[in-house]
């Protein structure tokens, strides 16, 4: 793990893919938008969809980056669908040990913030019964850690601690763990305490570019070279984009595209494509743009 593959990880499920993300929901669950049961206009709604799906992919980030450690340390990542109970389940981390000693089970979140019921929800029906699967498969050779990568929130750290004894006791196993921040980095064999520090000011730089709010003004030339791109491969999209009366009324298209400029560079190249996807999505396009401007 390197400075070079961080960013790229945070970025890529922070930023890649962005506006096409938001772009198929605005399309497929408009409702989330839309209506008079909203407490912010469009821009607003915007940022907070955008700012919560950011929250989400740096979550999705850190799994990655903390797997690129393991992977550093020589922990050998397994298949991480595992069957429970007749059922098929997904563990976060699943490896096996550099010596082959021993399995290693990690369910991962960014904060211990939920409430003390979701939690409790969460040990019982997700992590203690792939504890206990694997723990069989092991033969008793297992690490389980439930672990949160943010040590300043430990809203339930005396609940988990309390699951973990039960259990420990239930299967004989004493190595289940609730780690928080460096720990992981500290108690796990074969890891670097170093790395911990080493990850905290590599988070720090890369936020230090970090730009206070998303841009919603899709008219810039990294926008409209990102949304001719989308036209190519999902014209479909723009077509349902078009079709979505409540979008324009109620101003969404407004806010993406002030001046439509953009929504005019997509459809030349909609217009430049052949097939009848592309031909119906220029048609919508076009027939709504001349409707917006008289």
């Amino acid at each position: 793990m390197n400075y070079e593959r961080f960013v790229a990880t945070l970025n890529h499920h922070i930023f890649q893919l962005e506006r096409e993300k938001l772009l198929r929901k605005l399309v497929n669950e408009p409702e989330r938008f839309l209506g008079l049961f909203r407490p912010s206009k469009p821009k607003g709604k915007l940022f907070q969809h955008l700012l919560q799906a950011r929250e989400i992919g740096f979550g999705d980030a850190l799994e990655e980056i903390v797997a690129g450690w393991l992977e550093h340390y020589g922990y050998q990542r397994l298949d991480n669908r595992i069957r429970v109970n007749g059922e098929t389940m997904e563990c976060d981390h699943y490896a096996l040990s550099p010596n082959q000693d021993f399995g290693l089970l990690i369910e991962q979140k960014v904060r211990d913030d939920h409430d003390s019921s979701k939690a409790r929800g969460q040990w019982r029906n997700n992590f203690a019964p792939k504890v206990r699967a694997l723990c069989y498969k092991h033969d008793g050779k297992l690490i389980a850690v439930t672990y949160f990568v943010d040590p300043v929130f430990r809203k339930n750290y005396n609940l988990y601690e309390r699951e973990a004894q039960q259990l420990r006791q239930e299967l004989g196993l004493p190595s289940i763990y609730v780690w928080y921040g460096k720990e992981l980095f500290e108690k796990l064999p074969f890891a670097n305490p170093d790395d911990w520090d080493k990850m905290l000011a590599w988070l720090e730089q890369w936020q230090m570019d970090l730009p206070d709010l998303p841009d919603v003004n899709w008219e810039n030339p990294e926008a409209i070279a990102d949304l001719q791109r989308i036209a190519r491969h999902s014209p479909s999209l723009w077509r349902r984009f078009a079709e979505q009366e409540s979008l324009w009324r109620e101003g969404y298209v407004d806010v993406l595209f002030p001046s439509l400029s953009g929504l005019h560079a997509i459809l030349k190249i909609l217009e430049q494509n052949k097939g009848q996807s592309f031909r119906k999505a220029a048609e919508a396009l076009k027939r709504q743009l001349e409707r917006w401007h008289s």
